[in-house]
């Protein structure tokens, strides 16, 4: 009996607040059916980011134009492709609100409707890209995204990619860049016997050391640095940043100066592409000559890369003497080498406008000095110590013989700097004739 009771009073509450719940919503519902109709919208109503609660028809129009009129004075569409970039002013855009306010539902948010004028933007837009990439624009996918920026009546905070717009396919990217460099080699040829295609991925680094470290070891020092040249040089025309670059301390054949790069096991070619694209890398070897080719969409910018004219820096000479020599006899225990000091500039243009100029690099190559070695000029015994002047004589092969570095000394050349001394095996303590003329010893 006592489950039965409490079932009941179960069921009596259950219906009791479904009574009163009902009540209270068809009440709702009714007040506002039967309540006079004084036009305004209610809470929540909006046109775009416009609210037009508790307006009427008229006012929601005004406050709309209003807004719309704020927005055109103040803000503007910027459009950027690459490094290139500008602003779409506003006039381009023709705002509905007659319609706008139209098609309003109360309580909910309402599209404000926006027209985009693509003719006056294309304008903008040849401006920014070059021919290929302009070409292959996606306009309708382009004048949706203008326009539903201009509807939201704020001011972007990042410019609108144009790059996001090309088409997906290989059409209209080409061969933006290419270097090659003179080089025979077997190694090269069994690494390059078909075309590698490597890709240079959009906002990411680059690395040429991992590329090379596929080869396994065929590819020969001489090798790898043409290889490396070559892609350096490519870059260097493109916008990426060069993040990593070395070069030795003696030019290698073939090599052009201002354009050297090592790679090896410490030492690495890197750079950062800074495009919302990607690049793709092309090696090919024709037996001849090694080729770089940077392919994709074309760059908003020109690049070009110019390097000075080599200065020349003659080597030292280091004079050294030994008794061992005859008084007039010389020797070249070294021949030396010319330094060199060369500078990289790139000049970004647009059309014939220059943009700007920068220094990539200053590449020095330190000579190699000359080492002379002479005989000693003794002079003739004076007749009033014959027995003092022949013990000097005896002396002399015990200390200036006894080593080819001793009594040395240097005749500073003309250059910036004299670098580092290149295995020759010279003492370093070995004096230097200021004047800049090698004494002799009497």
């Amino acid at each position: 009996m006592r489950a039965v009771a409490i079932g009941k009073l179960f069921a009596v509450m259950a219906v009791c607040t479904v009574y009163f719940l009902a009540f209270a919503r068809i009440g709702a519902l009714a007040y506002e059916a039967f309540r006079p109709n004084d036009g305004r919208y209610g809470p929540g109503t909006s046109v775009g980011p416009v609210s037009i609660a508790g307006m009427t028809l008229e006012e929601a129009r005004q406050k709309v134009v209003e807004q719309v009129n704020e927005w055109r004075s103040s803000a503007s569409i910027p459009v950027r492709y690459q490094e290139k970039k500008a602003e779409l002013p506003t006039d381009v855009f023709t705002f509905r609100a007659v319609e706008s306010t139209k098609h309003v539902i109360d309580g909910r948010s309402s599209p404000l409707f926006v027209l985009a004028d693509m003719t006056a933007c294309m304008e903008t837009m040849e401006r920014l890209l070059p021919a290929a990439a302009f070409a292959a624009l996606d306009m309708k996918a382009l004048e949706a995204d203008l326009e539903a920026a201009a509807s939201r009546l704020a001011i972007p905070s990042e410019p609108l990619d144009l790059a996001r717009y090309l088409s997906t396919s290989l059409k209209g990217q080409s061969v933006v860049s290419e270097a090659a460099v003179a080089i025979h080699d077997e190694g090269l040829a069994r690494f390059l016997a078909a075309e590698r295609r490597i890709a240079i991925h959009a906002n990411q680094l680059f690395s040429l050391r991992t590329i090379i470290q596929e080869a396994d070891g065929v590819l020969s020092e001489r090798a790898v640095d043409a290889l490396a040249s070559a892609v350096y040089r490519a870059a260097l025309s493109t916008n990426f940043l060069m993040i990593e670059r070395y070069a030795g301390s003696t030019l290698p054949n073939g090599i052009p100066p201002g354009f050297e790069a090592k790679v090896d096991e410490k030492r690495d070619l890197q750079w950062f592409n800074p495009n919302s694209t990607d690049y793709t890398l092309l090696l090919r070897y024709d037996g001849r000559q090694v080729k770089a080719m940077v392919y994709g969409w074309p760059f908003a910018y020109q690049y070009i890369v110019r390097t000075s004219t080599p200065e020349r820096i003659e080597p030292r000479k280091i004079v050294q003497y030994d008794a061992r020599l005859a008084p007039d006899e010389t020797v070249t225990k070294q021949t030396g080498r010319p330094g060199l000091l060369v500078k990289v500039e790139r000049e970004v243009r647009d059309g014939s406008r220059l943009v700007r100029k920068e220094t990539v690099s200053e590449d020095f190559y330190p000579p190699t000095y000359t080492v002379e070695v002479r005989g000693l000029h003794v002079s003739n015994a004076s007749p009033s110590a014959p027995e003092e002047t022949g013990n000097e004589a005896s002396q002399s092969p015990s200390t200036s013989g006894s080593s080819n570095s001793e009594g040395a000394e240097q005749e500073p050349a003309g250059g910036k700097s004299g670098g580092e001394q290149g295995g020759n095996g010279q003492d370093s303590d070995a004096p230097w004739n200021q004047s800049g003329e090698s004494g002799e010893s009497p």
